[in-house]
């Protein structure tokens, strides 16, 4: 049998002709930056803030409700980062140990997922307390909490924290709608939303962790005094189709993306058969739309919007960069020498705004899929990280890639001085792609917000 050869991820060229072969229209620019200077009492939240929690998801086969027919995942649940992970982000070693939240609506897994953490813990030689693993009452459709999970925001006024909710889509543009049971539609092009469970996410953990706030500003002390209130998060909604693994910001008003977000979210049309038409100027005009919603919602006052370079499906940028502080960036290196020009061309466009940037080799790798066994090669996508307090949690590959890894954890350790850098070998039957490793699999949650739903857990005394 002959084998069949390898396919490579197009070019940025490639790319951009076929977007014109098929819209009639130039591709976007390589990167542009809008603005709005409107004040917002409001600020969007950085990943490396201080985070008291993670949440994470655990789906899998569940009783489908009878009133209603949309069901999540099926098969047996799992994790979609390994034990070892879940237990170095509780960081149980530390002054501030943090809270992992599992979204899993069958609260008897409980026992069998600490019991299993527990002893990862001790092979490891890990730090690991069972009390700080909590299960949020929802299934959801998949584990990936970084694309549907909380956008946290703070009021810079009041430091109150809240929630800026965005409409989880997957990963198409176009006209999109909420469709439960899809027949006959490719949901890899991604034309629509088809996780409602997911969706639903953001909304259950905020419920998760604000109930017991609302009993407690309730309660009654003594029968005579109230107890004093414990702030609430916020909810606010953009009214947005987006993805967190596509959201990046510097926690001081500045946000990126690729263009995705440009083609998923669609202005009024006047008439209800107009087309989509992704040109420059109607590009402009939804990127206008989309950054005054950030701006009203999240504080957002520039956005660089960039055109993806890295020739897959999936147009995330966390697959190819990521802010590591407030005006430090790093930004993927290609073995693809055109590949990289377009990385050179990012890189250039964030150090003309002052940013500090590194850059880091992600290698070609072929990693097999089941589901798609003719996808192109990929890559280990250290770019998707997770940034938790003073650590820093890279997937790396591990085996005949040990060099690349290591020079990855290197930059890392050159651009983060102070931080421990981890890396983090992916699960066999569910490894790192170069679409989708461990920053798209958690979510962080502010510190003072687990802080607050902490108080409201402690019973009145005298």
């Amino acid at each position: 049998m002959t084998e069949k050869p390898l396919l490579r991820r197009p070019s940025s060229r490639r790319l951009a002709l076929e977007f014109a072969k098929r819209t009639g229209c130039a591709a976007p620019r390589s990167s542009k930056i809008y603005r709005n200077d409107t004040p917002s009492p409001v600020m969007a939240v950085a990943e490396f803030a201080p985070m008291g929690g993670v949440l994470i998801a655990y789906p899998g086969t569940v009783a489908p409700p009878a009133e209603h027919i949309q069901r999540p995942k099926g098969g047996p649940r799992a994790f979609g980062i390994p034990n070892e992970l879940i237990v170095h982000m509780q960081q149980a070693d530390s002054a501030q140990p943090v809270h992992i939240f599992v979204m899993c609506a069958d609260l008897d897994q409980l026992s069998a997922v600490i019991e299993s953490l527990t002893a990862t813990a001790q092979s490891e030689a890990l730090a690991f307390d069972p009390n700080l693993v909590h299960f949020v009452p929802w299934d959801t459709d998949t584990y990936w909490t970084r694309d549907y999970g909380p956008w946290w925001v703070q009021n810079q006024h009041t430091g109150n924290f809240g929630i800026a909710k965005h409409l989880y889509t997957t990963l198409g543009g176009g006209l999109v709608g909420l469709v439960e049971e899809p027949v006959g539609l490719n949901t890899d092009e991604g034309a629509g939303i088809f996780r409602p469970n997911d969706d639903y996410g953001a909304d259950r953990f905020s419920d998760y962790l604000n109930a017991p706030i609302l009993v407690w500003n309730s309660a009654v002390w003594n029968e005579k005094k109230k107890l004093p209130p414990i702030d609430a998060h916020n909810w606010y909604f953009t009214g947005l189709l987006d993805v967190g693994g596509n959201y990046m910001t510097t926690g001081d008003g500045i946000v990126a993306s690729s263009y995705l977000v440009a083609t998923q979210n669609e202005l009024p049309t006047v008439t209800p058969d107009q087309s989509p038409n992704p040109c420059a100027a109607i590009i402009d005009a939804r990127m206008k739309y989309i950054l005054e919603q950030f701006n009203r919602f999240m504080g957002i006052h520039t956005y660089h919007v960039l055109t993806d370079p890295s020739g897959t499906y999936i147009g995330h940028i966390d697959c190819w960069g990521k802010f590591l502080a407030p005006r430090k960036i790093l930004i993927a290196e290609s073995e693809d020498a055109k590949v990289n020009a377009a990385y050179d061309h990012v890189a250039e466009s964030f150090k003309k705004e002052g940013f500090e940037v590194y850059r880091v080799l992600c290698q070609d790798i072929f990693v097999p899929n089941a589901l798609a066994p003719a996808s192109p090669a990929t890559t280990s996508a250290y770019t998707n990280s997770l940034i938790l307090n003073d650590r820093v949690y890279v997937p790396i590959v591990g085996g005949k890639f040990a060099d690349y890894d290591e020079r990855a954890l290197a930059v890392y350790r050159d651009a983060m001085p102070g931080y421990t850098i981890v890396g983090i070998i992916g699960k066999p039957d569910h490894p790192w792609y170069g679409t989708d490793a461990l920053h798209c699999r958690t979510r962080g949650v502010p510190r003072a917000v687990v802080n607050n739903w902490l108080k409201s857990q402690l019973l009145a005394t005298d």
